[in-house]
């Protein structure tokens, strides 16, 4: 111990790093295994929430009630939604589900899914709304044939030199 120290007062500064050394290895060591833990049971937790996630498949376009017993078959809990009405869902059929919400991705098992689907309801609104912009646009279209027709009548007096 006693030539040690003559040894490191010998080498000066470069001496005193490295006689640090070794205590500062000591330090960091105990630091590490004493965070481990910490480290091992935030993995563990990650690791059992990954477990508990699922994936939500895309039951679009698929009847409401097939879609349903599916989701539910995987675990999720499912809410039924008629659709508000669109000129979009005139194309699609009767229960079938044409949104949901969430889209898709993993989510944790018992979340709640909602479905939008079509009823018949929501079939005769949205052809209301499809009547109303078709009525729209011929009476557009009327007004501007009447404009274009008062316009050529008119008889505009031209200077003849």
């Amino acid at each position: 111990m006693v030539k040690s120290r003559r040894f490191t007062k010998s080498l000066g500064t470069f001496g005193k790093m490295i006689s640090i050394i070794p205590d500062t290895t000591e330090l960091i060591g105990k630091a590490m295994d004493n965070t481990r833990p910490i480290v091992e049971k935030h993995m563990e937790q990650r690791q059992q929430k990954q477990e508990n996630l699922r994936i939500i498949d895309d039951v679009i376009n698929l009847s409401v009630d097939d879609a349903k017993a599916h989701l539910e078959k995987i675990g999720f809990v499912v809410a039924t939604i008629p659709a508000k009405p669109n000129k979009i869902w005139l194309s699609n059929s009767l229960n079938e589900v044409v949104s949901m919400s969430p889209r898709g991705g993993k989510r944790e098992l018992g979340s709640l899914v909602k479905l939008y689907y079509i009823n018949l309801d929501v079939l005769e609104k949205s052809q209301e709304l499809r009547d109303q912009d078709t009525l729209r646009t011929v009476e557009f279209n009327q007004k501007v044939a009447d404009a274009f027709d008062t316009v050529k009548h008119l008889k505009i007096p031209f200077i003849k030199k």
